[in-house]
């Protein structure tokens, strides 16, 4: 039966994150030619981020915009693709443009400040964060970036005065245990040992375990005693019987894509009989999986959830709550409040995400993500248990995708045949690879075998 086209065009506009082959089918189904601006937008955006045809999304993308409406998308998606293309000056008009028709979203003078880095001109961009350092929404956004530029180019003052207003945000999940330690430097630099006692005793408080606050605690002030307790307790590699390697990497993005720069990263590192587990953020950003704040509008249903969530958590936000109505649906997610409400009465906890759904549990929001992802919602990566079986094939290890922070723990979200997801969830449980800017979303997992004398010694065998 045929779909009639304003039908196919609304429920193009509300499956497009969760089923974007759905929303394809509905869209092409009609023809272009009956599309409004939106709907071609967000075509465009599909061809962009699922189908990675660049030259199609340019020319849907071009279109939408003579076409008017709501076309977010398609400013997004023309603007990246012009990027791709180092076409900077035409991606900067189109950014604007948006901005100039959306004065009421701020995101884009973050979205702006990150395009003009992408074009080397940071003079412009730097005199855009500072700007943007007076928005209450931004702030912390800008002051990441403005104390990085600084500590860069080794422009020292700068550096600590904007490293002094990111760390008087703390605790915030935008500061990290680097910026504490890269203020505290700045502070024996200067010769202020006082304010690096400070800042480091502040930063020991929120990273207890973090080892280069440990070191500069104990060689600067002989200062060893820990001043917090940790949300859990180291692992043994020894009683899980693994090895485990973080691997450093490129920044994983949708322009580099996954598998390359697994592939790459792990090179000359990996083994048969290995299993390499990787984040699901990055593995979900490499799909395109992620999504900029300003085609992110928190409708009323969204505002009035995350009044419930709770102060921390992806879904706090409303904005972060909209994307979990974008992933799971509207009745799915309400029905998820309703259960979730009724688990805090008698004193159950996630039945919300049980209801609605593991692709709501996997939303990170703003906090999970290094700059320039760190104003973008990072949806769980499309189907993980092929996506990991892939990239099996293509690595001849094991892979696991890996769900994993310092609070609650690791969840194998997806997993290659073969893997033992429950020893995955073991090894990685105090998240090696780090929950900040470690740039270790890889970590090989390397099993142990015994000796003849009982010690564990690296496997090259296989693990089943």
């Amino acid at each position: 039966m045929a779909v009639l086209p304003p039908y196919a065009r609304w429920r193009a506009k509300r499956v497009w994150l969760r089923d974007p082959a759905r929303a394809i089918a509905l869209l092409d189904g009609m023809g272009h030619r009956e599309l409004d601006g939106e709907a071609l937008g967000v075509r465009a955006w599909l061809a962009l981020t699922v189908e990675r045809d660049e030259t199609g999304a340019h020319l849907a993308a071009r279109v939408a915009l003579l076409r008017g409406g709501d076309t977010r998308l398609a400013s997004a998606t023309l603007a990246e693709v012009l990027l791709r293309r180092r076409d900077y000056d035409e991606a900067l008009a189109v950014l604007r443009d948006a901005r100039k028709r959306l004065p009421d979203i701020p995101w884009y003078e973050i979205t702006l400040a990150d395009a003009l880095l992408d074009a080397g001109r940071t003079e412009e961009a730097e005199a855009q964060l500072e700007q943007a350092t007076e928005h209450p929404q931004l702030r912390r956004h800008a002051l990441k970036r403005l104390s990085r530029l600084a500590l860069e180019r080794d422009d020292r003052p700068a550096a600590r005065r904007w490293f002094e207003e990111l760390v008087g945000l703390a605790p915030n999940y935008l500061v990290y245990a680097s910026d504490h330690a890269a203020l505290a430097e700045l502070q024996l630099a200067d010769g202020d040992a006082e304010a690096a006692r400070e800042t480091l005793r502040g930063a020991a408080c929120i990273y207890p375990r973090n080892p280069r606050l440990r070191a500069l605690r104990a060689e600067r002030f002989g200062e060893e005693e820990p001043l917090a307790e940790t949300a859990r307790g180291p692992v043994s590699e020894e009683r899980v019987g693994t090895r485990r390697i973080p691997v450093r990497t490129e920044m994983i993005t949708a322009r580099s894509g996954l598998a390359p720069v697994v592939a790459r990263s792990t090179a000359g590192l990996r083994r048969p009989g290995d299993v390499i587990a990787i984040g699901e953020s990055p593995a979900a950003a490499g799909q395109a999986r992620i999504v900029p704040l300003e085609l992110v509008r928190a409708g009323p249903l969204a505002r009035m959830l995350s009044r419930f969530v709770g102060s921390i958590g992806p879904l706090h936000s409303p904005e972060g709550m909209q994307g979990a109505i974008m992933e799971a649906g509207r009745v799915r997610v309400v029905a998820g409040a309703i259960a979730g409400a009724v688990g805090k009465l008698i004193g159950r906890r996630g039945w919300f995400y049980r209801v609605a759904g593991p692709g709501a549990a996997m939303i990170d929001d703003v906090a999970a993500a290094l700059p320039p992802h760190d104003h973008h919602i990072v949806f769980g990566p499309r189907a993980p248990a092929e996506l990991a079986t892939g990239l099996a094939r293509e690595l001849d290890c094991g892979v696991a995708i890996v769900d994993a922070n310092h609070l609650s723990g690791a969840w194998v979200v997806g997993a290659s045949p073969g893997v033992d997801a429950a020893w995955v969830e073991a090894a990685l449980s105090d998240n090696p690879a780090g929950n900040e800017d470690e740039r270790t979303p890889i970590v090989i997992l390397r099993p142990l075998e015994r000796t003849a004398a009982g010690q564990p010694e690296a496997s090259a065998g296989a693990r089943s």
